[in-house]
């Protein structure tokens, strides 16, 4: 038979990416839904308002992070454990980031989650296609409109490693898209594999290689 329509989630904007759980990353089982459900599965949106949104699977919305001020094009979650999550997002601002979902712990099962901007990756001059974590959550790859490919570490460095632009309107972005204490992080290493825009890339199982699809 084919596939039947269930349910649908509205969101603001245009849904750009989906990540489900991964395995051995949970909500902890005291902090339920409305329903009495335990949350120990979730799938997160990423859209063009620029939210991150985390939906459990009886379908309730109980997170929403305003990560991007720009079309957020791809989502998934490094490295996860019980107590908080790392988010990494890509957007048409240019930019991917590294943001922390603090989940609420076992004491306190009617407090919300929490997301807190880390780090913002630079180094791609058009849009970002995607973004996606390898197994141990130890680095992410990024794609871009601009022909490159980004490969980082997922460690939050003490200071920025990239400088910030100079400009009337700087302290105004870092207000609205982050403040002062996301650090600004350089890549690892530069894959220039394609001669057009790269809609796509993911690792390959092994961690130790990566494909990727463009437009040439």
């Amino acid at each position: 038979m084919p596939p039947q329509k269930m349910s649908s989630l509205p969101h603001e904007d245009w849904v750009s990416s989906i990540f489900c759980q991964v395995p051995g990353c949970v909500i902890p089982s005291t902090f339920t839904s409305s329903s009495g459900l335990p949350l120990n599965s979730y799938f997160i949106t990423s859209s063009y308002d620029g939210n991150v949104r985390i939906f459990n699977y009886t379908q309730e919305l109980i997170h929403t992070a305003p990560v991007h001020a720009a079309p957020m094009t791809s989502v998934c979650t490094p490295n996860p454990s019980s107590s908080s999550m790392l988010l990494a997002t890509a957007s048409h601002d240019l930019t991917a980031r590294l943001s922390e979902l603090i989940l609420p712990d076992s004491t306190s099962p009617t407090d919300r989650p929490q997301t807190k901007t880390l780090a913002s990756l630079h180094l791609h001059t058009a849009p970002l296609s995607s973004i996606a974590a390898n197994t141990n959550g130890t680095h992410v790859l990024t794609s871009s409109w601009d022909g490159l490919i980004g490969v980082w570490d997922t460690i939050i460095p003490e200071k920025d490693e990239v400088p910030h632009e100079s400009g009337p309107d700087r302290q105004k972005k870092r207000r609205k898209v982050g403040g002062d204490d996301m650090k600004r992080k350089a890549p690892a290493s530069v894959l220039k594999s394609h001669t057009a825009r790269v809609s796509k890339v993911v690792w390959e199982h092994g961690d130790n290689s990566a494909v990727s699809c463009g437009l040439d």
